[in-house]
């Protein structure tokens, strides 16, 4: 590949990673509602107490599978950037930064998410903890 078209093939990979992360996260949210229906979310004006007492009322199938979606659509936002990047050119391996960034990146959005809706502490502390290892367990998968 041509040295230079390396750095626009590696932005494009952060890019191509977060639409496709936040796309597969947001479809597969549509479908865990549709197979687990509880009250419909408050709109997006609700307050955070609104927000709450929402939360309060969902089942706990419901929680942990809005969970399991969060680290499903980092897993493919990692996947995707790891595919696009540009191979290393010592070795020829697929890198394993998009998997860290996508990781750290959803990681980050994943406190700020349940800081604003004002989630249990428990499921805030489980969600967390799953955005990095799904990265990096999809990246491990792709480099092999």
């Amino acid at each position: 590949m041509f040295t230079a078209m390396r750095p626009l093939r590696n932005i494009l990979a952060v890019v191509a990673a977060f639409v496709v992360g936040s796309a597969t996260m947001f479809i597969l949210h549509d479908l865990h509602m549709k197979i687990w229906p509880e009250e419909t979310m408050p709109a997006s004006t609700a307050s955070r107490e609104e927000f709450q007492a929402w939360m309060a009322g969902l089942s706990m199938t419901t929680m942990l599978a809005a969970t399991v979606v969060h680290w499903l659509g980092t897993a493919a936002g990692a996947a995707v950037g790891m595919l696009v990047a540009a191979r290393s050119e010592e070795s020829g391996m697929r890198p394993m930064w998009p998997v860290w960034t996508m990781g750290i990146w959803f990681f980050i959005g994943g406190i700020m998410n349940s800081i604003q809706l004002g989630t249990p502490l428990w499921l805030s502390v489980v969600d967390a903890l799953g955005y990095i290892p799904a990265a990096y367990l999809a990246g491990r998968l792709l480099q092999r």
